[in-house]
């Protein structure tokens, strides 16, 4: 399993090209947080005052608190990869837009399941492998 790159690619019959990845860790969802809106107070001294407490607040809400959580749960979603023995294959397509399909198989199916996911892909269809559980399609 590469880290950064693809175990397989794949073309489809229509010229969809997908990028089959393989993972043990599923990683933390990247949560923004809410800004709190600054009221203005109908002041222009003022409200240009409060201009960098906004700029601050937006910056806190949806960069650091978001890194944090990021960065603590990261670790805890490795340790559970290693020591799981269930594997993720994501199909990618990045075009026309992002598409992703996800299946969950154990380590001892990967290279029959990937096999048959491959080959789906290959002839324009989503398989369900029979070692293999589908999660769904998640687009963006």
């Amino acid at each position: 399993m590469g880290l950064f790159r693809p175990a397989r690619t794949v073309t489809g019959p229509s010229g969809d090209y997908w990028e089959i990845y393989l993972s043990k860790t599923a990683l933390p969802a990247w949560k923004e947080g809410r800004s709190g809106g600054v009221d203005l107070t109908g002041n222009p001294r003022i409200d240009l005052l409060m201009l960098p407490v906004a700029v601050l607040g937006v910056l806190w809400s949806q960069l650091v608190l978001p890194l944090l959580r990021f960065s603590v749960l990261l670790p805890v979603a490795v340790l559970r990869g290693r020591r799981s023995r269930a594997v993720r294959i994501e199909a990618v397509n990045n075009f026309p837009a992002r598409e992703v399909l996800l299946w969950t198989t154990t380590e001892g199916f990967v290279d029959g399941v990937l096999d048959e996911i491959v080959a789906g892909l290959a002839a324009g269809k989503v398989v369900q492998p029979v070692a293999a559980v589908y999660s769904g399609r998640e687009s963006a």
